[in-house]
């Protein structure tokens, strides 16, 4: 809806409407209105970047970072916009929150706002890509029967405790700033406050979210692993997101905390894996503990100086509860099923899913593409898939079909079949898992144009560009360099989607017919181009080429065979982010689960028992140790597997309204297993093998 529909009279206020003028970092406001408890009185609010609620001195529920990130408005300095002049879609979500229950009887109330800079504001922030919106500001209608309050002017703010901010980093806060808990309440004294000034906000649509929120989901009692005479190293046992919790006793002491994801061998913080995250706290006689408020830490262990000290790590990620359980005899497959889950929602944060939290946190659309069978089925997500699916319709091109690699947009690398496809490959997979058409309806147009972007982007019926000076890739992070062909994965992606969307018009009655013979040109191209007619492979047989050929239906019978041959000799992956998912797939869904098993659990240089064996507690980046990231969840996609390959827990049609059982072809795999899924529509299905 328009602003006007969602906000009626209000105004966006901030505290400096000049943006030329710094303003503070994360500002305190307080805005006075009448409402009697004796009458319902609902809450329409929005606070960029991220906003917590008080009402009359009263914390309203745990949320954090709400709310949820999006293509929030235009903006003129946007890359993609500036280089090639893309115009992208855009919303605002919105929060309402009842509350009656917190006014007081006199009708005399206040609201209190406590707002971060999040992704909106991001002056303070390296680039990393991340454009600036603006400042942090705020917007609400309070509606109370016949009564409605809007945010105007009169609304005062205070510069907050939160002094420095860096979104992937950390803050810097000064607690001799922060306020007495009561400064919400009614007989607070704001005289020394100063009032807002209203902002302009660039026209954008605004919606109501039933996206999850972000909340501290469980406490971890730290353990101190090493002591020097300056610092005290802590261990946090697993890789997490969240928070250490300081304290210091030491009035005026300037306290720094740095995390990182691994040790050295002096065990000490492995800086290579420490990726800037650093925050500095100076506490007081009446403040001496704390812990981050606007942003979060990706981490297992953590550096204090011997003058602080903690004794909690909060968990900090989006309220997705897990919905699935899994164990066997195999120590491989248990970790890889825990490694995967912790992973996935260490990297689920305030609407998206990222390729890691801490050194990108962007919302890739490749990875998110080939995660999202696993997080779906896996984890209680539907609300939380819904709201992505449309980020990446925002970021579709609305001159040329073009889709971004991230969703929402930040400029960075990926391709166009691996990552633009997932327009398609999303919505798809939300219809097969929940049984609901409508986003995939929804986004049918703009599927159709992005099959028109890449025809633009094609020689010779292959895909073979993308934008001009943008990444091009096909499978990415394979161990050694990447050696399958580019247009040969790009290709697969595109006739896997036309595939797709034939089915998908064929549900909601649209005339595709044009798009058949678009597939055999397009699976000719690949024929002609990698196919060997002298021994069936596709490509020879490299990272997993013959299972991309075989899994849209091109090749012989040697094709099949020659893969299965291959993997059975070399007995690990060879494979990329998405080749490791289809190989794994194809040697399921054809009869040679034990073969799908053996990759899945050897324990040769490639292969997730070298990262177990390393001491992860989460998946990595890369095959291979000490390469950038230690929480990126994209080869996990296999972990769906475990239940619809191993188990044999099946859907006949769509939203698993009838499944069936059915993992005979595992009996010789060589492993125990029982697993359980509750499903989306309360379905409680278990299977034993």
């Amino acid at each position: 809806m328009k602003f006007r529909e969602m906000f009626g009279e209000a105004k966006w206020v901030t505290p400096l409407a000049d943006q030329s003028k710094r303003g503070c970092t994360a500002p305190y406001m307080r805005g006075r209105f009448t409402a009697y408890p004796s009458q319902k009185t609902e809450l329409t609010i929005c606070g960029l970047g991220w906003f917590e609620l008080y009402i009359n001195g009263k914390r309203y529920g745990d949320e954090l970072f709400v709310p949820p990130i999006s293509e929030y408005h235009s903006i003129p300095d946007r890359y993609c916009t500036v280089k090639y002049g893309e115009r992208l879609g855009t919303r605002i979500y919105c929060k309402k929150y009842d509350i009656t229950s917190y006014l007081n009887a006199s009708g005399e109330n206040v609201i209190g706002v406590f707002l971060g800079p999040g992704w909106y504001d991001t002056r303070p922030h390296t680039n990393r890509g991340i454009s600036h919106y603006g400042s942090t500001r705020l917007c609400y209608k309070i509606e109370s029967g016949d009564n409605v309050i809007y945010s105007d002017t009169d609304i005062k703010w205070k510069g907050s405790f939160v002094t420095g901010y860096n979104l992937h980093e950390g803050e810097v806060q000064d607690l001799s700033l922060m306020l007495p808990d009561n400064w919400s309440s009614v007989d607070f004294d704001d005289s020394d406050w100063t009032n807002t000034e209203e902002c302009f906000m660039p026209a954008t649509e605004y919606y109501f979210t039933e996206c999850p929120p972000d909340r501290v989901i469980r406490s971890i009692i730290p353990k101190i692993v090493k002591e020097t005479d300056e610092v005290i190293i802590y261990d946090a046992g697993e890789n997490i997101t969240g928070w250490p919790v300081i304290e210091c006793d030491v009035p005026g002491e300037k306290v720094m905390v740095r995390c990182s994801e691994a040790l050295g061998e002096d065990g000490l913080l492995d800086m290579s894996h420490y990726h800037g995250q650093v925050s500095y706290f100076t506490f007081t006689e009446e403040n001496k503990k704390t812990h981050l408020r606007f942003t979060w830490n990706g981490f297992r262990f953590f550096e204090l100086p011997k003058s602080a000290s903690c004794e909690l790590v909060e968990v900090v990620h989006m309220d997705v509860p897990v919905a699935a359980e899994f164990k066997s005899d195999s120590w491989v497959l248990n970790t890889l099923f825990d490694n995967f889950v912790r992973t996935q929602l260490c990297n689920m944060h305030s609407g998206i899913a990222s390729d890691c939290p801490h050194i990108e946190r962007h919302g890739y659309t490749g990875d998110g593409e080939l995660v999202c069978p696993a997080g779906m089925l896996l984890f209680d997500s539907k609300e939380f898939y819904r709201k992505w699916i449309y980020d990446i319709a925002d970021c579709q091109d609305r001159i040329s079909g073009h889709v971004q690699y991230t969703a929402p947009y930040v400029h960075c690398g990926g391709g166009p079949g691996g990552w633009g496809c997932a327009i398609v490959e999303v919505p798809y997979q939300f219809y097969k898992n929940y049984g609901d058409i409508k986003p995939a309806e929804d986004l049918f147009d703009g599927m159709l144009r992005y099959f028109d972007y890449l025809e633009a982007h094609s020689e010779n019926d292959l895909v073979t560009s993308d934008q001009p000076g943008l990444w091009c890739l096909g499978d990415w992070c394979t161990p050694e360099d990447i050696a399958i062909p580019e247009p040969f994965v790009n290709n697969y992606f595109y006739i896997k989607s036309i595939n797709r969307v034939i089915e998908l018009a064929e549900i909601i009655s649209r005339d595709v017919s044009y798009l058949k013979e678009r597939l055999e040109l397009k699976k000719k191209a690949v024929i002609d181009n990698y196919f060997d007619e002298a021994t069936g492979d596709f490509c020879g047989n490299i990272q997993g080429a013959n299972a991309f050929a075989f899994d849209i239906g091109l090749g012989d019978e040697r094709t099949f065979d020659n893969m299965v041959k291959h993997y059975e000799e070399y007995g690990m992956y060879d494979t990329g982010i998405f080749g490791t998912d289809i190989v794994t797939r194809i040697l399921f869904e054809n009869g040679k689960e034990a073969l799908a098993v053996k990759l899945l659990t050897n324990e040769k240089e490639y292969s997730f028992a070298t990262q177990f064996k390393h001491g992860a507690t989460t998946l990595w980046e890369y095959w291979t140790p000490l390469r950038r990231s230690y929480s990126h969840p994209m080869f996990g996609a296999v972990t769906k597997y475990l239940f619809t390959g191993l188990l044999g827990i099946k859907q006949a049609g769509e939203g698993y309204e009838s499944i069936v059982v059915d993992n005979t072809g595992c009996f010789d795999a060589g492993v125990h297993a029982e697993g359980t899924l509750t499903l989306h529509n309360g379905l409680k299905i278990s299977a034993k093998i």
